[in-house]
């Protein structure tokens, strides 16, 4: 039986989700214990990015990821259409939503023009934005917001241009729009009956706010004659980030019974299929099925999705939205720590008048349950009452110091009978006092500004300090923003660490919260950190910002518009590095 291992860098790059399965082709770790990118043959280090351009904030904008994500798409189709025998097309197009920033677009530009990439619009504005590429190739365009002469007479132009474009309809309103221009070609979304998971379910079911229920779709079908002729695809949309894979199958499934219904009562032009958003990005890469940890992959996904269309003849076109998917990876965050505080009280050894210590802590699972309890009845029983400076600091010394004996006593149980941490970790009381954090790090960012699915959404992001990696972390932190928001603040952390590893490297080094556990899948209250020393300038970076969290950005307090780091290939696979020094440099 072989021992098991120390804190080494690849126990920190299981912790941090570092063995990725999308990032984890560029993204890693060199032997310096530091975070570093993929470019080619080369490797830049990210902490040297920060100090070479003195930035406290940055994006950092990885290209070649976009482009990666791409081909990742298109080469499983290939394969698997082979496998199976579809020889229907793959369309896949970039809902602008997700990110409709201008470098975003031009990059799928870009790169999609060796892959046919199209785009799905919702706004006129979107649609202003495309016209840039008007004249520059032609690709699908398919629009699914409200219709209105204005949007009508813009598409027309990419139309003219050679674009193949589509016009969703969802009203009788956007049928009465699209009267008046009988050559323009129509999809018909539909409101799926079936409500997956997720935080975004709501996107589906009868009361959805996306498509026409059934009765619409068959009432406007009577009264507008022209539509069978021109409807040529169907659109069902079952929202965002669904990460089971049997609430994707059932999505697929009621798309294909519409589409073969909808041909057998006349709609013989219908030949694309567009099954609309819901492929989940691993923001943490453990296969879980919960929400930030789909349970399939693109390889699941597209081969579900051809073996749900291949019984339908003719093969219908194939419509891949997954914008998440494909530009997730692109941005990381990154930002220094200004400032280490304590989470709540800080601690000190405690003495009673006599100079004598407290009462020893229990050496038993269910004396410490007691203990915990008790300092919690204490916190219950003083809400309504108005404390001295001296009964305050009284009571937060005594719950302190119990709190941290208790750590201190139940990492002692766990070395002499490591058995016992299945029994600990079962219990919520203990297994909370365990995994909470013990600092505050105040870092020169905002949520609000910079991840702002962090506060709307609660969305997981995977966080990791640039630097350190080769080293055990010291302590759990919160990480407080720079608002004057409560807000403003990110604690969950996921830990999932595979390796066989010692007891000692299970606990922090400072506050001996637990970090990890082999082999089990656990959710801490801080995320596993080091803390700075004497004028050492720390970074942490968060990972897979780069789908929404640009649009949505917000300004509390002012604060936005960070400096951003483009990273690029040239045509002999080098770095191509353009800083744009706008919007906020440095907070101190």
């Amino acid at each position: 039986m072989s021992k098991p291992a120390e804190w080494s860098m690849e126990v920190s790059k299981q912790l941090y989700g570092l063995e990725h399965s999308i990032r984890g082709e560029y993204l890693t770790v060199d032997e310096t214990g530091s975070l570093v990118l993929k470019v080619g043959e080369e490797s830049i280090r990210i902490i040297d990015l920060m100090k070479k351009y003195g930035l406290e904030t940055a994006y950092i904008r990885f290209l070649p990821a976009i482009k990666s994500a791409m081909r990742r798409v298109l080469d499983t189709y290939r394969t698997l259409s082979q496998v199976h025998g579809y020889i229907g097309k793959f369309q896949p197009v970039f809902p602008m939503k997700v990110n409709p920033i201008p470098i975003v677009i031009d990059a799928i530009w870009k790169y999609g023009e060796e892959f046919n990439w199209g785009f799905n619009t919702g706004s006129i504005g979107e649609i202003k934005l495309l016209h840039k590429y008007l004249n520059k190739g032609s690709r699908l365009l398919i629009y699914d917001g409200v219709v209105s002469d204005n949007v009508i007479k813009l598409l027309m132009d990419f139309e003219k241009a050679g674009w193949n474009v589509i016009v969703d309809v969802e009203s009788e309103h956007d049928l009465q729009v699209l009267s008046k221009y009988p050559d323009m070609h129509v999809g018909l979304r539909v409101k799926p009956f079936y409500k997956p998971g997720g935080k975004w379910s709501h996107s589906a079911g009868l009361e959805g706010k996306f498509g026409l229920t059934i009765n619409t779709l068959l009432k406007l079908i009577r009264e507008y004659k022209w539509l069978n002729e021109r409807a040529i695809l169907i659109h069902v949309h079952g929202g965002s980030q669904i990460y089971e894979l049997k609430h994707i199958a059932a999505l697929f499934e009621e798309a294909k019974t519409l589409l073969n219904d909808l041909r057998n009562i006349g709609f013989e032009n219908i030949s694309i299929i567009d099954a609309g958003g819901g492929m989940a990005y691993p923001y943490h890469d453990s296969r879980k099925g919960t929400p930030e940890s789909p349970n399939y992959t693109i390889v699941d996904y597209i081969n579900l999705l051809i073996k749900k269309f291949k019984d339908v003849q003719p093969h219908p076109t194939l419509v891949f939205e997954g914008g998440r998917y494909i530009v997730a990876s692109h941005r990381i965050v990154v930002a220094k720590v200004v400032d280490v505080r304590p989470y709540s009280t800080e601690y000190k050894p405690f003495e009673n008048g006599n100079g004598a210590r407290m009462a020893e802590i229990p050496d038993s699972i269910e004396g410490i349950k007691k203990i915990l309890q008790y300092t919690r009845d204490i916190q219950s029983k003083i809400k309504s009452k108005t404390l001295t400076l001296a009964e305050r600091e009284r009571v937060e010394d005594i719950i302190t110091h119990f709190r941290e004996e208790i750590i201190v006593k139940l990492v002692g149980i766990i070395r002499s009978n490591p058995s016992s941490i299945e029994k600990i970790i079962d219990d919520p009381l203990i297994y909370k006092a365990l995994t909470s954090p013990s600092k505050r790090f105040i870092v020169s960012l905002s949520l609000f500004a910079d991840i702002p699915d962090a506060v709307l959404v609660n969305q997981y992001f995977q966080v990791t300090p640039i630097q350190k990696l080769d080293e055990k972390p010291d302590v759990l932190a919160v990480l407080g923003d720079l608002t004057c928001d409560s807000m403003g603040e990110l604690r969950e952390f996921i830990s999932d660490v595979e390796i066989e590893t010692s007891i000692d490297s299970w606990f922090n080094r400072m506050d001996f919260r637990i970090n990890h556990l082999p082999k089990k899948y656990l959710k801490l209250g801080g995320i596993p950190l080091h803390l700075p020393g004497k004028d050492e300038d720390y970074y942490i970076a968060f990972l897979d910002t780069g789908a929404y969290q640009d649009p949505l950005a917000m300004k509390h307090n002012l604060i936005y518009g960070a400096p951003e780091i483009v990273m690029d290939v040239d045509d002999s696979g080098k770095p191509v590095i353009k800083v744009f020094i706008r919007g906020r440099k440095s907070y101190l």
